[in-house]
This record gives structure tokens, sequence and C-alpha cells, in this order.
């Protein structure tokens, strides 16, 4: 090894000590990595007489290390680079592309729906199919692949998983934002190419985000960041789609970050309040129940849309907690009602995907129902149709759970989803709610009003209660009881309420003279 020659001479000679690793074969042909350190030996008066070493055979100590360092820096799946080492590596080829005077991208593509994907193939077939995407991806970036974005390699070029069924490239010396559009929607085009698997083709879809280099950042961690805001415009868009970072888009996810955080503390600052909204019979304007919606008040923004902050709580996995808060708040409105002898209200609480997913959740609700005293048949459920259709084994048996312990089930949002008759009957619900979007155009007859009065005799003939959402004009009104639907909720009758102006209502129909509640108690 000329390396180790030179280092043995020098020692010899000059006194200079040195540990080198090198590559030997062995006499069977294997190579081994050694390792030669030496320590000069002196004589009295400082000449060099001799040198003292030991070679050891660090082949394993290694191959350890290299192991480990895989593990760190790559992902084990796909073999591709981490998050870590991408960003490492981008930001070497940045300082370059700095130096250069060269435009750079970086793009974040995401599998769209990837979950109905895993559900089909199983958690194996999964993992093919993004071993299968990672090799096109890295493939679209050398000049041999039909799906190459530019036409040529570029030394820096990188793809790395950024985790899930979630890629980032740094395209190196792209050229204006218009070519490195056509670079992404060809690299879409690849991964959306159909794959086989077995004996089918799966077809897959992707959206990406794109931050440019120097115009959106100069460090890696910025320009990913962008990527991903980017690629959430571009979900957000219908899917599919690609979308260029924007200022507008940072200054929307800062106040996103600003108010997700403020959710995390609303519920014990108590910033949430349940609004009531009456469930009425039509034909006498009597009261016969009431749906729970959770409203936040923000202490400098005021009344937070819940089609703002719900949303954000699905994403963020806060919608368990909230849904906790409501379900417990709710049982407390109900002991209250009681104690005051307002006239016995069953209350209808929603409940989302993941809190009906949740194990033992049945046991859970009658335990808290328990301890502040209501009875479970005083509680609708409801459940959204699209929800209910996930996975249609594990929700029967969770529908069944709560139907023992005494729950009442709705299906909300009743015609919007894509369940069949025969789901229907095997779902052990009690009501279904026609969605307000068929309601307001059915007085006008055509399809909204043909497929009001079909739920209505579809609801009779399997003996489900049926009430009618978003009812607001007397002609809605009339419509839905010609029809036999005289249950209804909506601005016609009551906006949701406070739970206090809902109580002196209940009082007020019940002929309750001088009836009062505590004040802090109804603010709860």
């Amino acid at each position: 090894h000329p390396r180790l020659g030179a280092a043995r001479q020098a020692a010899a000679l000059e006194g200079v000590a040195y540990a080198i690793a090198f590559r030997a074969r062995r006499f069977d042909g294997a190579w081994r990595m050694l390792q030669e350190q030496t320590r000069v030996v002196h004589d009295a008066q400082g000449q060099v007489v001799g040198v003292e070493g030991i070679v050891q055979d660090i082949t394993e100590r290694v191959a350890a290390e290299e192991r480990i360092h895989q593990l760190a820096f790559h992902d084990p799946l796909t073999g591709l680079p981490n998050r870590t080492l991408f960003e490492r590596l981008a930001d070497a080829a940045l300082e370059r592309a700095q130096r250069q005077g060269v435009t750079c991208a970086i793009v974040h593509i995401d599998l769209d729906r990837f979950k109905s994907v895993n559900d089909a193939l199983g958690r194996d077939g999964g993992d093919t199919l993004l071993c299968q995407v990672a090799e096109r991806l890295n493939g679209g970036l050398r000049d041999d692949d039909p799906v190459n974005p530019r036409g040529a390699s570029q030394a820096s070029d990188l793809v790395a998983r950024a985790g899930g069924n979630a890629f980032t490239l740094l395209l190196f010396d792209v050229g204006a934002a218009k070519e490195m559009a056509g670079a992404v929607k060809r690299l879409l085009a690849g991964v959306t190419a159909p794959i086989a698997f077995g004996a089918r083709q799966v077809v897959l879809a992707a959206s990406a985000g794109i931050a440019m280099f120097p115009r959106d950042g100069r460090v890696a961690v910025d320009l990913s960041r962008y990527a991903e805001q980017a690629l959430y415009e571009a979900k957000a868009a219908g899917r599919g789609q690609h979308r260029f970072f924007n200022k507008e888009m940072n200054a929307v996810a800062s106040a996103r970050l600003l108010l997700e955080n403020d959710l995390r503390r609303a519920i014990p600052a108590g910033e949430l309040h349940l609004y009531l909204q009456p469930k009425v019979d039509a034909r006498s304007g009597a009261i016969i129940g009431a749906e729970a919606l959770v409203r936040w008040a923000h202490p400098q923004r005021g009344m937070v849309p819940p089609g703002e902050f719900i949303p954000m709580a699905e994403e963020t996995g806060l919608i368990v907690p909230l849904g906790d808060w409501v379900f417990e708040t709710g049982c407390r409105y109900l002991r209250r009602w009681q104690a005051a002898g307002l006239p016995a209200t069953p209350l209808s609480l929603n409940l989302s995907a993941p809190s009906f997913l949740k194990p033992g959740l049945a046991a859970e609700l009658a335990e808290t129902a328990l301890r502040y005293g209501v009875e479970p048949e005083q509680i609708t459920i409801e459940v959204t149709e699209s929800m209910l259709m996930q996975d249609v084994e594990r929700t029967v048996t969770r529908l069944n759970e709560l139907r023992e312990r005494g729950f009442g089930l709705s299906m909300d949002d009743f015609g919007t989803g894509y369940s069949s008759l025969s789901f229907l009957k095997r779902f052990p619900i009690d009501e279904i709610k026609i969605d307000r979007s068929f309601v307001r155009d059915a007085p006008r007859g055509g399809r909204d009003g043909a497929l009001v009065a079909a739920v209505i005799g579809l609801g009779r003939r399997f003996g489900l209660r049926v009430v009618a959402e978003g009812v607001e004009t007397e002609a809605q009104a009339r419509y839905l009881i010609e029809r036999g639907c005289s249950n209804q909720q909506g601005y016609l009758f009551a906006r949701p309420m406070p739970s206090a102006d809902f109580e002196s209502l209940l009082a007020s129909r019940a002929g309750l003279v001088g009836f009062d509640i505590n004040v802090s108690e109804a603010s709860a």
C-alpha cells in the first residue's frame, strides 16, 4: 500500500508516528480492513532507533460503524437519505450554487390518499410501492431514464424520503420557474404512471410543492419547510397538482401555527363553549331535542369559525381531547337540566372518526354518563355517513357496542356519502339526518326534491327517525312536512345559542314561572 509505505519510511527516518487504516487481501482472497498504529523509539540522545507498532483487523468495527451511519442517515425501507442527511448534503450543494450563481429548487412530493393503498394491498404491498416510487424519482434524475425531468444529469441532485409517503428532492441548476414547472410535471407523471403489482396495475396520485433558491431561501431547512407549505396548497387545490411557494403562504402558515398553539390551550383556558340548536317538531313547534355544537371564543380574535378550527383539530390530533370535552360538557348540561326541573330533552353530540375508533369507546362514554348521573338513552351520538364507511366491519361492531350501552345513534349528513342500502340495513342506527345541501333547494323539485322525498320514505321503511337539517324558510319546512318529515332543525326555528339561552327557552316553553339557573354553571 503506497500510503502505508510512505508512512513507515517517515517513521524510520524522521520519527513520525502514524495510525493508518487500509484494505488488504487475505490469503483466501477476502478483503479485510486493517489498522496499523505505531510509536517511534528514541535512544538517550534522541535518535530514532526503532519503530514499534500493532496491526489490528478492524473489519467488523468498520462494518458496524457503517451500519450505524446507514441507520442514522438513511431511510431503512428505500435506502434513500433521510431528512437529516438530505439537509446536510443540500446545504453543501446550495453553497456551491451560491458560488456559481445558479438557481436550484427543493421539491416536496407526497402521494395522495396513500392510506387507501395500504388498506387495499396491506402494509407490505404499500412498502413495495414506496420502493418503486423511490426508484422512479431517483431514476428521474439520470440521463438514461425516460422520466428524466430535465434531460441532463446533475451531480448535486438529491432524492430523500422525508417520511411516510413523502419525498424531498433537490434539483440543481434548474433555470427559470417555467422550466421548473415542466420538470415537476414530468416527475409527477413518472410517479403516477401505472405500477405492476402482481397481476394488477396500481395507479398512484401525487402532489408537489416547490421552493426556489435563492428567491425563497438560502438554507435547506427553510426551503424544505416552504416546499411543504406549497404542497399543502397543492393538495387544497384538489390534489394531483403542484404549487410554488410564495410569501403569502408563509404568512398563512405562521398564522395557522399560532392558532394551533392557541387551540391547544383553549380547553384548559375555558375558551370553548357548547352552543345548542333545538330540534323541533315543525307541526307543533315543540322542542324534541337539541344538537350540541362547539364554539371557540378566542380572547383576541373573537369567535373562531368551526370550519377553521375543527379541521385543524383533526389534523393535529386535538380532535380526540376536544371530543372528550364535548361529551363531558354535554353530560354536565343534562344533569343540570334535570336538577333544575327542565323538561327531559335528548341531546345529540357529534363524534369524530378518531374518537369513534378509540378502543373501549362505548365503556368510556357510559362511565362518563354514569358519573354525571345521566342515562345513556338521553344522548344521541351523531356520526357522519362517510365516517361509517371507512371500515364497515369495525363500524358495525362499534355501533352495536354503543347501542348495547343504551346510546342513540344518528347518521349525519345523509346523502353526501356513498353508503348502499345493504350497509344502511346493517348499521344499527336510530336516526338519519338529511343534509342541508339537499334541503335548501328541495321545494323547487328536481333532483334535490326527489332525493329528499326518497330519504324520508327510506327512513320510514327502515323504521328510522328522519331529521332535516338547515331548514331556513317556511317553504322548506312546509315541503318537508307534506312529505312526512316534521322533525326539523335550522335557522327558521333557532340559531345555535349559549346554554343559558337554551335553558331559558326550555323553561318558557314548559311554562316554568320565575325559572332561574346558576349563571356560573350556565356559562360552563
